[in-house]
């Protein structure tokens, strides 16, 4: 992990297999290494998607985007469960002639397609994969017509359509040059900052390739891909993890809520291919802990001096809910007859039909009553 480049999300491949039989595997067993996965991931803060990515006419992602919520049912605990549900079809690059009726209406049923696939989802929020080009009909700077389709009773690009009908988005820009990455990025961001009431879970991803593509500048990888070198040649782009770090500091600055995304890190991403792209291999730790290097362990990050514990949403060491800091330490909000109601701020009588905290001594947490 690098300080100020953690991962909050990440959209995981290879789980159709896993638990498309009601959330089970062909064995009818839940997936042990897919709820491992899922447990590290979330003691480490990360929200985990299930990613389908079929690409083909029928939209087959839609009849899949339940399993994630099966798995839950049957699998899923405290730990182990998915976030939401990711989708990554290109079909629409197949099918986006804009003088072509038939294909006119192939993007159509795409759209309607999406919009099934949100509510096969739910209540799982629903993330889809774009690219920058599925706004327009002509993309030149010079000569820019945007793709208008009247769906659902609304006149729009087919990438505000698209935007506007999913929980969260990435736009695949394919460049390695920040300036030409913010650009690709500008409408799509601006179609989802338009959005007057986002969900909690709504985000906006810029992507930078991390695998070598054929084409040099569409990656940051330092070599195209069937290279028989670990670098080459490309004139254009930073192509180091350094350079790719830069473009997300640019399209944040510059495209406010946008948030840098890698692509495929599976590829030369940590892989120590260079010394541009080093390895992170160092160990990581459970939210509530950090590396000490010295005792070669992870330790608490509050200590116990005093009783704070770690708050995941504020990220800061804080008292337990039912507890508050006075004289230099943790102590009750409340006496023994009473419990702390969170909602009015204020302790409200035990036996109250409505919820409150008290401190349990011998598990030394706040339990809710």
């Amino acid at each position: 992990m690098i300080p100020g480049r953690e991962v909050t999300r990440i959209f995981i491949s290879d789980v159709k297999n896993r638990i498309e039989n009601d959330g089970l595997t062909d064995d009818t067993e839940c997936d042990e290494v897919l709820k491992t996965t899922l447990v590290e991931a979330h003691e480490r803060g990360i929200e985990v998607y299930a990613l389908f990515a079929v690409s083909d006419d029928e939209f087959s992602e839609k009849e899949m985007a339940d399993y994630a919520n099966q798995f839950n049912t049957a699998c899923g605990d405290e730990w182990s469960y998915f976030d939401g549900v990711a989708v990554n079809n290109e079909y629409f690059s197949k099918v986006k002639d804009c003088d072509d009726e038939s294909e006119k209406l192939a993007q159509l049923q795409f759209l309607t397609d999406i919009q099934t696939t949100v509510e096969n989802a739910a209540p799982l929020p629903l993330h889809f994969s774009v690219s920058w080009n599925w706004d327009c009909c002509s993309c030149s700077s010079d000569s820019y017509e945007k793709r208008e389709l009247l769906w659902d009773g609304n006149t729009k690009s087919a990438l505000e359509h698209m935007v506007n009908i999913v929980d969260s988005v990435d736009v695949q820009v394919a460049y390695n040059k920040p300036s030409v990455m913010e650009e690709r990025a500008t409408n799509a961001h601006q179609y989802w900052d338009d959005i007057a009431e986002k969900s909690s879970t709504s985000a906006f991803y810029v992507l930078a390739y991390a695998n070598p593509n054929s084409i040099c500048q569409l990656s940051f990888a330092p070599h195209a891909k069937g290279s028989e070198t670990a670098t080459d040649e490309c004139f254009i782009g930073d192509r180091t993890e350094s350079g790719m770090y830069t473009a997300f500091d640019e399209i944040e600055s510059n495209l406010p809520g946008a948030i840098g995304g890698i692509h495929f890190m599976g590829g030369v991403y940590s892989s120590g291919i260079t010394d541009d792209w080093p390895k992170h291999d160092s160990p990581t730790c459970p939210l509530h802990q950090k590396w000490k290097a010295g005792k070669n362990k992870c330790v608490n990050k509050c200590a116990k001096k005093g009783g704070k514990v770690w708050d995941s949403d504020k990220c800061v060491c804080a008292c337990p809910i039912c507890r508050k800091w006075k004289n230099k330490k943790c102590r009750n909000r409340c006496n023994s007859a009473k419990k702390w109601n969170e909602t009015k701020q204020k302790c409200i009588k035990k036996d109250s039909g409505k919820e409150g905290w008290i401190w349990d001594k011998s598990g030394k947490t706040c339990v809710s009553v």
